[in-house]
């Protein structure tokens, strides 16, 4: 899952997101199972471990706020995100 909480849309942006704390990268936005870049954790990963505890990764969970209603969810279904 990805809020849209980025001012520019990815990828390649290098901002990171205030909901799960996700720093969008290129690479790992065009290979979701690649470990290493802008992230310590693959994008798949990240989004388990935001179903999991709210972070993308637990020493996140304390820099992160909730979602609201008018954050727009995306899931990465493959390599596409779909809303």
């Amino acid at each position: 899952m990805r809020g849209k909480t980025l001012e520019e849309e990815p990828p390649d942006t290098y901002e990171i997101c205030n909901i799960c704390y996700w720093e969008d990268d290129g690479g790992q936005f065009n290979d979701p199972d690649f470990e290493g870049g802008a992230n310590e954790v693959s994008l798949r990963q990240a989004q388990k471990n935001f179903i999991a505890f709210g972070a993308c990764e637990e020493c996140f969970v304390k820099s992160v706020r909730k979602p609201t209603s008018e954050d727009v969810k995306e899931i990465l279904v493959g390599s596409k995100l779909v809303k």
